[in-house]
């Protein structure tokens, strides 16, 4: 799994070709939302330019954890999976611990597709607020999909925030 601490350390992955352009994008909406009162409806409409200007503010040395209450993580295997936690408490008191988003059918905070300019999804985030600052994202790559089970995730995740 790819943790990132800031953005500028997500521009540099970016750079060095570690995570594509479209989720230092939707990075960089979270952080545009932070430095200023502009809001853009679709990340993927965020330049080069719109970047290079983000990345001179300070925000952008920031660690994401004091800021959002988590970082930004990337899935890159099946076992990274197991590294994302959603809360059932039932779950959690018979096994002593909390689910994985492969163990159990639950809502998140936040979990939906990556929408992109063309073509169809091949990210989708999960979001679990474990403070009041909120918590880590997780970027699931669309060839994880079926073990994650995001299509039951994100039906039941929709449904619970009705």
């Amino acid at each position: 799994m790819i943790t990132i601490h800031n953005f500028n350390e997500a521009h540099q992955m970016y750079k060095s070709g570690l995570i594509p352009y479209r989720l230092l994008q939707d990075q960089a909406q979270v952080m545009l939302s932070l430095t200023t009162q502009t809001h853009v409806a679709n990340a993927f409409e965020f330049t080069d330019n719109n970047i290079l200007w983000l990345i001179q503010q300070s925000e952008a040395m920031s660690d994401y954890l004091t800021l959002l209450g988590g970082y930004f993580c990337i899935c890159e295997q099946e076992s990274d999976l197991k590294l994302i936690y959603g809360c059932d408490f039932e779950w959690a008191e018979s096994h002593g611990g909390w689910p994985n988003v492969t163990d159990i059918a639950m809502s998140w905070d936040n979990c939906c597709y990556l929408q992109e300019a063309t073509g169809g999804p091949q990210w989708v985030t999960f979001l679990m607020c474990w403070n009041n600052a909120g918590g880590s994202v997780y970027y699931v790559p669309k060839h994880l999909w079926d073990i994650a089970r995001v299509g039951e995730r994100i039906a039941m995740t929709v449904e619970a925030w009705r």
